[in-house]
């Protein structure tokens, strides 16, 4: 048998170590979009290589680490305590959502468009922050309701002003009546005119001096020195029904359905008597204070 000896130069060795070295060391990358990265001390996201293996977590058009850092509507944000108020990122360790509005503060107060009042000294109006408790919306403008009204949509001087049909007033000095707008303070319609209802009464479509006037049958009659009584009115108060009419208590009597002048008149028979100047003897009147002999 023949021996072959193979001669081993030490050029051949050198190139032996190089190939090793050259295929093991590509042997631990790995594709990352167009490139390569090492596992080992790289880290692969989106198709983009980093050189920091805490970032893994797609953001947007980035990564992050999510030990440390916070995603918000494709931002990256450092710190844990990122979040989304009403499509607004904002720091829950320094700001609270109010009301759809981030605001500073670990609290929710009165916001304004986000921004924070005190609504017992100040006011939220269209978006603005004004001071005074009684701001209030009118039209597109803000008005102070301590000083100023909103009629129609419109801001007017004085706190008195109302609505009448289309029309404005200042119910301080008119008044308003089926729409339309009158000169006086208090005034009111009574059948096709005017009265004052502080001194005047209107009953059954006219106008009395005085107040109070109450309808009685087909007239009206004043309570405070009047009386109604069977629909007719009589001068003086507390008359009541004697037969087909009235009598006063305070002067008069009623007796058989009739009135007499004078109080205490009583029944003697068909008729009636006054026991203070009259007898009754068996169904008779006398004159005077009489024995009545049987």
């Amino acid at each position: 048998m023949q021996k072959i000896h193979i001669r081993i130069t030490g050029l051949m060795v050198l190139a032996l170590v190089i190939s090793t070295l050259i295929v093991g060391a590509y042997a631990t990358l790995i594709p990352c979009g167009t490139t390569m990265y090492d596992p080992a001390t790289q880290t692969c996201c989106q198709g983009q290589v980093f050189d920091d293996t805490t970032k893994v977590v797609p953001c947007g058009d980035g990564c992050y680490d999510p030990s440390k850092q916070s995603c918000c509507r494709g931002q990256i944000y450092d710190g844990l305590m990122w979040g989304e108020c009403k499509g607004v990122c904002f720091n829950r360790e320094k700001q609270v959502c109010c009301e759809g509005y981030p605001v500073n503060g670990s609290r929710c107060l009165s916001t304004c468009h986000g921004v924070q009042y005190n609504p017992d000294t100040q006011s939220c109006c269209n978006g603005q922050v004004l001071d005074g408790r009684y701001w209030g919306t009118c039209g597109d403008q803000c008005y102070d309701k301590m000083t100023q009204s909103c009629c129609n949509n419109k801001t007017l001087d004085g706190p008195n002003w109302k609505e009448c049909g289309n029309a404005c007033y200042d119910s301080e000095k008119q008044f308003c009546s089926q729409g339309k707008v009158y000169d006086g303070k208090g005034v009111q319609f009574c059948g096709g005119s005017t009265f004052d209802p502080a001194v005047q009464s209107c009953c059954k479509g006219k106008i009395y001096d005085g107040f109070g006037y109450q309808p009685c049958g087909d007239t009206c009659y004043n309570p405070k020195k009047q009386s109604c009584c069977q629909e007719q009115v009589f001068e003086g108060t507390g008359f009541e029904p004697c037969g087909d009419t009235c009598y006063n208590p305070k002067t008069q009597s009623c007796c058989q359905k009739q009135v007499f002048e004078g109080t205490g008149f009583q029944k003697c028979g068909d008729t009636c008597y006054n026991p203070k100047t009259q007898t009754c003897c068996r169904g008779k009147v006398l004159d005077g204070k009489q024995d009545c002999k049987y």
